[in-house]
């Protein structure tokens, strides 16, 4: 066996509360890149592989299926809860369940896991630069550094699921629609031509846009569309010349990026201008794979899809079939009131070291 360092005695709301601490905006990781692989050098039990503000364990290789776990390591900015506080079964912090607490699992997984005894080779993905824009996800770039992590059999993503398994992922799209008009002084009008009245019967139309209930492998999925951004005139006296609204565009796992662009620019009038901004593709849904169905049988999990955008897009692109499971609460995200509970990371913790060592009917 492995030999278990001193550490893993440490409870897993002690190191997160550690992990929250350790301030971890997007594009300011490289302190918590740091001490997570130093403590995974520390324990001495797989190889440690730096890149940039990421870091990748990979377990004694023995010729098993391989089982790739991933966590994002920044957070969003914090408001007002940059310093962990526990009250009761609450840990309390921003990035606590989205999801410095997956982090921590996987992190005490690599240090008390009996590596040699499990059923597969285990790799763990520390990431940074999830919660920015897709360009900036660096899980893509590690994927392409580091090719022989497509061979895995299984991916699992510890994002905030509350115990759940959820499958899939929406995918999503922001498209900046761009209204022209014709400036004029505010007192001649008619000298002009107000962007904003030119747009307005579309945006009446574009924010009822129904929020829509998709079945897929017996799992729902909602497809949403919403106005998150507007921006038009120059000043008060001034008509606008320019209206630009930006669409978030939620799209469900049947759809690709370019049927969703497609879709979106048909509901444009004739001569509005639009550009994407960003885009992520749907992740695939696999509930059909033996071991992710295994996993739900086993732990009596409910099934849910996952609305949000997350990293099984990327992974079951590269081919891999790949699930959301860990223990933050994913209605918390986000939020100045962020908690995880403890008892969710002990179970997940738990449930993952038992997937990982026995079959389902052993």
């Amino acid at each position: 066996m492995s030999p278990i360092p001193a550490r893993a005695t440490e409870s897993l709301a002690e190191l997160l509360r550690t992990l929250v601490d350790i301030p971890s905006v997007t594009g300011d990781e490289t302190a918590i890149a740091d001490f997570v692989a130093g403590r995974l050098a520390r324990a001495g039990r797989g190889e440690v592989v730096r890149s940039g503000r990421s870091v990748v364990w990979r377990g004694p290789q023995r010729g098993r299926p391989m089982v790739v776990m991933a966590g994002h390591l920044d957070t969003v900015p914090p408001n007002g809860n940059a310093k962990a506080l526990i009250e009761g079964d609450q840990l309390f912090g921003v990035g606590s369940t989205d999801m410095k607490a997956g982090d921590a699992v996987m992190l005490k997984l690599a240090e008390t896991l009996d590596l040699d005894a499990a059923r597969f080779d285990l790799t763990l993905v520390f990431y940074d630069g999830e919660e920015g824009p897709a360009a900036g996800n660096s899980l893509g770039r590690l994927l392409g550094e580091m090719p022989w992590i497509r061979q895995a059999r299984l991916a699992v993503l510890l994002e905030p699921t509350d115990l759940q398994l959820e499958v899939g992922c929406n995918g999503v799209m922001n498209l900046e629609v761009r209204v022209t008009g014709k400036a004029a002084h505010s007192a001649r009008p008619w000298l002009g031509v107000n962007a904003i009245e030119r747009a307005a019967d579309w945006l009446a139309s574009i924010t009822r846009f129904p929020v829509t209930p998709v079945m897929l492998h017996g799992v729902e999925f909602r497809e949403t569309l919403q106005v998150t951004t507007l921006h038009a005139g120059r000043a008060r006296n001034v008509v606008p010349d320019e209206l630009v609204a930006n669409l978030n565009h939620r799209f469900t796992p049947d759809r690709t990026a370019a049927e969703a662009e497609a879709r979106l620019r048909a509901m444009l009038p004739a001569g509005f201008e639009a550009e994407v901004r960003d885009a992520a593709e749907p992740g695939k849904v696999c509930l059909d794979d033996p071991e992710v169905a295994s996993f739900v049988r086993r732990f009596r999990l409910a099934v849910a899809g996952k609305q949000g955008w997350t990293d099984v897009s990327r992974f079951t692109a590269a081919g891999i079939p790949a699930f959301n499971f860990g223990p933050g609460i994913v209605e918390l995200c986000h939020q100045a009131g962020e908690y995880c509970s403890i008892r969710n990371l002990d179970i997940a913790h738990q449930w993952l070291s038992e997937f990982l060592l026995r079959a389902e009917d052993a």
